[in-house]
């Protein structure tokens, strides 16, 4: 279990996902796409429409280089920058591109 916060530490939801348990960048990056879409769920928003997960290659072809990427633009804001520094494992790890989206990388 993660929390997910803003930058600044408030609006802390717990987050059903461990980075650990994935071998893969696109299993880690489908996970916390997952356990996201069940908190924007829960506050009664659409993740279909709040939400994205972009593969290596939709990334590669809007120049955002060749990573999975998960996005929730009406998550807390700037959520990624925090969990950046927590969600790592055997399959590389993730960075921010702004701050509400995390690339999964090695």
């Amino acid at each position: 279990m993660l929390i997910i916060q803003d930058c600044e530490g408030h609006s802390k939801r717990t987050l059903d996902y461990d980075p650990r348990n994935y071998s893969t960048k696109s299993g880690a990056a489908k996970g916390l796409y997952k356990a996201l879409a069940k908190i924007c769920k829960a506050e009664g928003l659409n993740p279909e429409i709040e939400m994205f997960i972009h593969s290596p290659q939709e990334c590669e072809a809007n120049g955002y280089g060749r990573n999975w990427r998960v996005g929730w633009e009406s998550g807390p804001y700037q959520w990624a920058i925090p969990l950046s520094m927590v969600i790592s494992g055997s399959w590389g790890y993730t960075e921010p591109y702004y701050g509400f989206d995390l690339c999964f990388t090695d």
